[in-house]
């Protein structure tokens, strides 16, 4: 299994650093791919508050919302309340309809999953955790950084993505603007396709 170096190889020279000194830029030039190059990944899981211990697949049929973090990082945890937020609001009034995911690029090994559920519980997260050591989500959706929202159809296309602190009103915004572009039948518009955001930090 590759360690975090491959991770810091897939970021290149655009800024994914693993280590004492977390980096969470973004290079949008490189993150246009729309995924789904690969089938199926499979995401590991701990039982933590709204969460199994298990595994969950990306893409798992349903719409879903893919935070990608490190729990040393300071946007990370500014990021988490927005998340907390947005998820309440669409599990209410969406439901089944989709699907939150929290991954951190951290191992089980670096990270126990017994100090992973604390800082969960600490941070307000609610709906499935797990780990991608090795990058894979961020390696298939052509994803740079942390933390970064992502928005992944039922077919495993990207939808949407966006690196930094985001506001619980945009992701609301976004995935209700995807459920219901899907919910039409519609095909998105290229401006709105593998849509890719970044905030500078």
């Amino acid at each position: 299994m590759a360690g975090f170096g491959s991770i810091g190889a897939l970021a290149g020279a655009g800024g994914l650093l693993l280590g004492d000194g977390l980096s969470s830029r973004a290079d949008t030039a490189d993150a246009d791919d729309g995924g789904d190059d690969g089938g199926p990944l499979t995401v590991e899981t701990i039982d933590a508050r709204g969460s199994d211990a298990g595994t969950l697949s990306v893409p798992n049929g349903d719409l879903m919302v893919v935070e990608l973090f490190v729990t040393g990082c300071g946007n990370c945890q500014a990021q988490m309340p927005n998340l907390a937020e947005a998820h309440a609001q669409l599990v209410a009034d969406y439901g089944d309809e989709l699907t939150f995911l929290g991954a951190t690029y951290q191992s089980p090994e670096g990270k126990p999953p017994a100090e992973l559920r604390d800082w969960w519980r600490d941070h307000g997260g609610n709906w499935p955790i797990g780990y991608d050591p090795t990058g894979d989500i961020a390696a298939q959706y052509g994803i740079v950084g942390y933390p970064v929202t992502v928005v992944i159809d039922g077919n495993g296309e990207k939808r949407w993505e966006k690196l930094g602190v985001t506001s619980p009103d945009v992701i609301v915004d976004r995935v209700e603007s995807i459920l219901e572009t899907s919910s039409d039948g519609t095909t998105n518009s290229s401006a709105d396709a593998n849509a890719t955001e970044s905030t500078s930090t």
